[in-house]
């Protein structure tokens, strides 16, 4: 009877060990040539057919966000540094931009660029990496706090709590949808 205690206690303690070092695994999606992306313990992998790659800067602290609509070109960024990594198709490093202003969101936009909001200027901008410069920028954004960035080559949504802002690839506002309340 005593060894069974000392088994069940064994077997109580070493599921308690393996339930307290689980962790999250963070799913970003899946590109346009069938690879899967995943985040897990702020390293990006990327799983193709045939080969695992991966991407870690542990210097530049957490990742705020991944975007991988370009495959060819997956766009990292931090939001503590202001700093945004771009990587080509097998993760490794294109170019790392370190912007002044402060950046609340990034993500890629068509041929080079980003489309970045710049919450000191609050405003959205469409930026040239590689040319270093801001090719379009919208007005001044006032009397509203994005929560979220969602983007496609061609368009831009902001989206906060009770409105989300559509802007087209020269960022005009093209289309405000006020959102409903649910009582």
């Amino acid at each position: 009877m005593h060894s069974f205690l000392k088994f069940l206690f064994l077997i109580i303690f070493s599921s308690s060990l393996a339930q307290n070092n689980e962790q999250k695994v963070d799913t970003i999606g899946v590109d346009i040539l069938g690879a899967s992306y995943t985040m897990y313990n702020n390293v990006l992998f990327k799983k193709g057919n045939y080969e695992t790659s991966f991407y870690e800067n542990i210097s530049l602290g957490k990742v705020y966000s991944v975007d991988i609509i370009n495959s060819q070109e997956v766009v990292l960024f931090y939001r503590d540094f202001n700093m945004v990594i771009v990587l080509d198709n097998r993760l490794n490093l294109i170019q790392s931009i370190r912007f002044q202003n402060s950046l609340l969101f990034a993500k890629k936009g068509i041929a080079n660029t980003l489309w970045i909001f710049n919450l000191d200027k609050n405003k959205l901008e469409l930026y040239n990496y590689k040319s270093k410069k801001t090719t379009f920028s919208s007005q001044i954004i006032t009397d509203f706090e994005p929560i979220e960035m969602e983007s496609g080559f061609n368009f831009v949504k902001l989206i906060g709590k009770k409105k989300t802002l559509i802007f087209n690839q020269y960022l005009n506002l093209e289309e405000t949808i006020i959102h409903q309340k649910n009582d």
